[in-house]
């Protein structure tokens, strides 16, 4: 293994924990969470579940993390083409974010405009 492959991993790895942290500590809050950097969460009132939307939005940070630590080894351990390491290095970056962005506006669909449930 090469060094740049072994800073690859150091990297992927620090970034994917990151990800993962910022998961569980939404899933464990208590008070609404944001998801965009800036953004006010939305006012528990307003949430059909304050536990159903800190957990979705933890999970959704959670995935991602995961899958961007699998993209970091499969390219790391699998393959010696830069062209393919570079797809999976920016399919794992990239793509998860795009749903990121989806999940958290099925969320808003589904815990703040629906009816709140007493």
């Amino acid at each position: 293994m090469d060094f740049g492959s072994i800073l690859t991993m150091i990297i992927g790895g620090m970034v994917s924990a990151v990800l993962i942290i910022i998961g569980i500590v939404q899933i464990k809050k208590k008070t609404p969470v944001g998801f965009y950097t800036g953004e006010t969460p939305p006012l528990a009132s307003k949430l059909k579940s304050v536990r159903g939307w800190n957990t979705g939005h933890g999970l959704l940070w959670i995935s991602y993390g995961v899958i961007m630590l699998i993209c970091f080894v499969i390219a790391v351990f699998t393959t010696t083409d830069p062209l393919y390491k570079t797809l999976l290095l920016f399919g794992g970056t990239i793509i998860p974010t795009l749903l990121l962005v989806l999940g958290h506006h099925l969320l808003i669909r589904k815990y703040l405009y629906g009816k709140k449930s007493d």
